[in-house]
């Protein structure tokens, strides 16, 4: 983590609820030490720094160490405390104690502008350190250690990062690309669904007009409308390609099958991953469907994602509500051209995140 001048640590601000249905301010955490991590659902590096702050709050919640979460919102379906609430339960947080930040105030006062980030306030109420971004074990515990008083567990860590030296990769929660080694041993349960980031791998991408910066088809597109999208005839490296008849919006895009000559897909070649993962939803709280192919073929049974299902005429996934899903997985990271084809109307697709 990296030390930040002391300043007092702003008070909540706009909370709409928290987890615990009870109230918390910072004035009442006053003599502990306090760990804020602001995250979101939708971003796969909150997602992967999940474990480590699982571990930092078994290892020190017992040693006056609150750990508090904040929950602030990408998307505009991520301000809905339903939708926050079904994914603490489903990533295992339903206990942790996080704050509902719908409208991202306490976000901003702290002086965020990404997911995650990570601020550690002491004793007296100030603010000594944060971390920006996805982050292991090894990032906190020296100022986890200093501002709680406590030895440093691993004194052959702190001595190689004084000496400027990498920590030995067997001390670290994660390691990179662990899949992609044939490591899965030393996976946690994000990793074994998502994968792990590395190098070289293809980028996010969002989808809607607001984010978009690899945008495919070679054509005007009207924002807020229907648009029937041709294919075009070559297919870039991590280039969103869309086919048929799309309305395109500021976060994402929704399918529509009344142009019967063309049915509506999404075409993307990424250049390098083992794990393609997408945010997806549904317009109407219904089930969607979506079919999925890679390299024009069905997916093996090698190569389903860890959400997708397989029945006698095809192989697809089943979205019940908006959040990232799996749906290819190789034991190696490889080059395809990936084709999903919307099965029904209420499809809606907002980014691609890779591992």
């Amino acid at each position: 983590m990296n030390i930040i001048p002391a300043v007092s640590a702003p008070e909540f601000k706009d909370i709409k609820g928290w987890s615990d249905n009870a109230k918390h301010s910072i004035k009442e955490l006053k003599g502990k030490v306090v760990l804020l991590d602001f995250w979101t659902y939708t971003c796969i590096f909150c997602l992967r720094t999940i474990p480590t702050i699982k571990k930092i709050k078994e290892k020190y919640t017992d040693k006056d160490l609150a750990v508090i979460g904040i929950h602030c919102a990408e998307y505009e379906f991520a301000k809905n405390t339903v939708n926050i609430e079904r994914a603490l339960k489903e990533l295992g947080l339903d206990e942790y104690i996080t704050g509902y930040d719908t409208t991202n105030k306490t976000w901003e006062v702290y002086g965020n502008s990404y997911w995650p980030k990570h601020i550690l306030i002491d004793r007296e109420g100030f603010v000594r350190y944060e971390h920006p971004g996805y982050g292991t074990f090894d990032d906190f515990e020296e100022a986890l250690t200093d501002l709680l008083d406590l030895p440093y567990s691993n004194p052959k860590l702190r001595q190689e990062k004084e000496e400027g030296k990498s920590p030995d990769s067997k001390d670290n929660l994660f390691k990179e690309n662990d899949k992609d080694q044939g490591n899965d041993k030393d996976q946690n349960e994000v990793t074994k669904i998502y994968g792990m980031h590395f190098s070289g791998m293809a980028p996010e991408i969002c989808v809607g007009y607001s984010r978009l910066r690899r945008f495919g088809n070679n054509q005007k597109a009207k924002i807020n409308e229907y648009n029937v999208f041709t294919e075009p005839p070559t297919v870039m490296d991590n280039t969103v390609n869309l086919r048929g008849k799309w309305r395109w919006d500021k976060e994402g895009v929704k399918a529509s099958f009344d142009n019967k000559e063309k049915h509506p897909a999404i075409i993307f070649k990424y250049n390098m991953a083992s794990n393609v993962n997408v945010l997806v939803g549904s317009t109407d709280e219904k089930p969607a469907f979506a079919n999925i192919k890679l390299d024009g073929e069905f997916l093996t049974d090698e190569q389903l994602g860890y959400h997708v299902k397989k029945d006698s005429n095809s192989i697809f996934f089943e979205i019940t509500w908006p959040h990232i899903m799996n749906i290819v997985k190789t034991s190696s990271p490889e080059i395809h051209v990936l084709e999903i084809l919307p099965k029904t109307d209420n499809f809606y697709f907002y980014t691609f995140v890779f591992g």
